[in-house]
C-alpha cells in the first residue's frame, strides 16, 4: 500500500456522511515551504469550518496533484479543492 492509498482510507474513514455537514478536501502548495499539503476539512451547516492537515507531500510530485485530486474525488465521493496551483 502506497502513501496515496493510505491518504485515500484516511479520507474514508473521516467521511462519516452526517446530517446537515460539509466535507470537502484541499490541497494546498506552499511556495515558502516548498511542500503540498492535503487538508481534510468539515463544517455544519452555519458552524465554523474544521480544517485538519491529513498528508503532506514534497515539491517534486505537485505535477501530479489534479491526478490524485480525481482519484480522491472517484474513490471517496468527497469533492476536492486544488489551491495554488
Amino acid at each position: 500500500m502506497n502513501y496515496d492509498d493510505k491518504l485515500i482510507e484516511e479520507i474514508k474513514q473521516r467521511f462519516t456522511k452526517k446530517k446537515n455537514t460539509l466535507y470537502w478536501v484541499r490541497i494546498v502548495y506552499q511556495a515558502y515551504s516548498k511542500r503540498v499539503n492535503v487538508f481534510f476539512a468539515h463544517a455544519k451547516i452555519g458552524m465554523a469550518t474544521y480544517s485538519e492537515q491529513i498528508g503532506r507531500y514534497v515539491e517534486s510530485e505537485k505535477n501530479r496533484m489534479p491526478e490524485l485530486a480525481k482519484r480522491i474525488k472517484k474513490e471517496t465521493n468527497v469533492n476536492v479543492e486544488l489551491g495554488d496551483f
